[in-house]
């Protein structure tokens, strides 16, 4: 099993959140980019469906698409099951930060 480090987190984060783009080229650069943190071709797919197979991973995602989607109920619900997950309010609070540089950026 492939270990879970910030940077593979963020390029998972920046797969799911920038990952509907539609732009072939960004879409090169992302998944380049999650190949250099050791993401398989597989996890970068699922990545991109804005999902991952590790549970925690895969909160974080859940949490981060629903601040992007700012829906209340979507994000209230996605924050619930991060922390029945195991994912800490500290935790949550980072992807939160993470999700919105990530967004922001991609505005610019």
């Amino acid at each position: 099993m492939n270990a879970v480090t910030p940077d593979r987190i963020l390029a998972k984060l920046r797969l799911a959140l920038l990952g509907d783009c539609g732009c072939l080229r960004t879409l090169g650069a992302l998944s380049a980019e999650a190949r250099s943190h050791g993401l398989t071709g597989a996890e970068i797919d699922v990545a991109l469906a804005g999902r991952s197979f590790e549970a925690r991973s895969d909160a974080a995602i859940a949490y981060a698409c629903a601040i992007k989607s700012g829906e209340p109920d979507t994000l209230e619900a996605a924050h619930a099951r991060a922390l029945r997950l195991g994912l800490s309010a500290s935790e949550l609070a980072t992807v939160a930060e993470a999700a919105r540089k990530i967004l922001a950026d991609a505005r610019s």
